[in-house]
């Protein structure tokens, strides 16, 4: 199965422990997973269409769409707070 990796950084550095959400193309909830210290991530989609949303209390949030084909996808997601 693909997966979506990336890093989740916040005023230009990385963002431990954010929240990172998959949500299908109509926004239902599909999967969460909180970034690593190094505020990298891993989540594990089929191919599609997908909206990532990110945030981290007091931090911000964003929302990235990534489409995943038949390999990984690797994104990077800053934090407007």
């Amino acid at each position: 199965m693909p997966r979506v990796t990336g890093l989740v950084t916040a005023s230009g550095e990385a963002a431990a422990n954010a929240y990172v959400q998959l949500r299908n193309r109509h926004g239902d909830f599909c999967g969460e997973v909180h970034t690593d210290e190094e505020g990298h991530f891993v989540l594990y989609a089929v191919p599609g269409h997908w909206q990532l949303v990110s945030w981290l209390p007091g931090q911000g949030q964003a929302e990235r769409e990534v489409e995943v084909t038949g390999g990984d996808v690797d994104v990077t997601i800053p934090l407007a707070g």
